[in-house]
């Protein structure tokens, strides 16, 4: 990121105490912005906001409130909007509040956006999981959207509802679907989504890893450092302007392969294999391998973080944020 770029900029970050969230807040805090935070959660580390959010302002409520979200929007040049629902299986279990919290709060977020801040700007991370099955690998954004998943679908109902008010509103918007991110700062009750994260909690206590069969399906994961430098790179380029972009690695690792890389670095943890649950086994998508051709022509973005040392990287964060877990003095 360059920090001109961003230099007395106002910036909002919606759902900004997530994990994706955090990550970039964590970026931001250090340039030259007037961060605003909005989130209805609590920081995912120990310490009070104001010793984890530094200057920013904090407004704590949800996404689909207009009140507050007028409040938020208004004097902002750029907003990152991350505030929703996740999980591809627990979108289908509850279809209704998956649409209510990603629908209703995007619409919410643009029609503030519409009537108070027309000069905004939008980012907006999508999802792999808007396009289908695919035997072709690597995926590029032509691919036809096919989602298996409730969540899939909202995730592509919100691109349409951006490019929609680019069109009608001149509303500049980016929407960026990204592969499987993991890194520090998910919460570690948050199972159904970021698995690579669940799995560095898992093997940290010792536990076992599940794996649903073989194993072998092929996917692209990317560290989220490099997902937040898309982000910035994308809020700042007019390049990005209108567009949609895949954020992916570009490489494809099998879950097997990915298991069994944490276990090795965590120096802790097993393996078990388990039948497909029925759940999960409706919104499996096969292989994806991200194909990141247009976001590095338009804005010179590729990822730089293999996944071995991703890994070991967010274990070394984790034993460093809490030395007196018995894992903490594992090599």
């Amino acid at each position: 990121m360059s920090r001109n770029a961003y230099a007395g900029k106002v910036v909002l970050v919606t759902g900004g105490l997530g994990f994706m969230g955090f990550n970039l807040v964590r970026q931001l805090i250090d340039a030259d912005v007037k961060l605003k935070v909005l989130s209805r959660s609590w920081p995912p580390m120990p310490g009070n906001i104001e010793t984890v959010l530094g200057k920013a302002t904090f407004l704590h409520g949800d996404i689909r409130d207009p009140v507050l979200v007028e409040e938020a929007v208004e004097g902002c040049d750029l907003i990152f909007h991350l505030a929703g629902k996740s999980g591809a299986a627990a979108s289908n279990a509850s279809p209704l509040e998956d649409l209510d919290v990603n629908g209703r709060g995007m619409l919410t977020l643009l029609d503030a956006c519409r009537r108070l801040n027309r000069p905004v700007k939008v980012v907006f991370p999508s999802s792999r999981l808007v396009y289908g099955a695919n035997e072709k690998q690597p995926t590029s954004e032509l691919a036809a959207a096919a989602p298996l998943s409730i969540y899939g679908i909202h995730k592509w109902t919100c691109e349409q509802y951006l490019l929609l008010y680019g069109r009608l509103h001149g509303l500049r918007t980016t929407i960026l679907r990204i592969t499987n991110p993991y890194g520090p700062f998910q919460r570690p009750e948050q199972n159904r989504y970021g698995v690579v994260n669940w799995f560095i909690h898992q093997a940290m206590q010792n536990n076992a890893l599940t794996v649903y069969g073989h194993g072998s399906q092929l996917r692209d994961y990317i560290h989220i450092d490099d997902v937040v430098a898309a982000l910035l790179a994308a809020g700042v380029s007019s390049q990005a302007d209108g567009m949609i972009f895949n954020v992916g690695s570009g490489n494809g690792v099998s879950f097997l392969q990915m298991a069994e890389l944490v276990v090795k670095k965590a120096g802790r943890g097993t393996i078990k294999h388990i039948e497909w649950p029925a759940d999960d086994a409706l919104v499996e998508t096969g292989d994806f391998v991200a194909d990141t051709t247009l976001i590095g022509e338009r804005l010179g973005w590729q990822s730089r973080i293999p996944l071995e040392s991703g890994i070991a990287d967010v274990i070394a964060k984790y034993r460093q944020m809490d030395p007196s877990e018995p894992w903490a003095q594992s090599s």
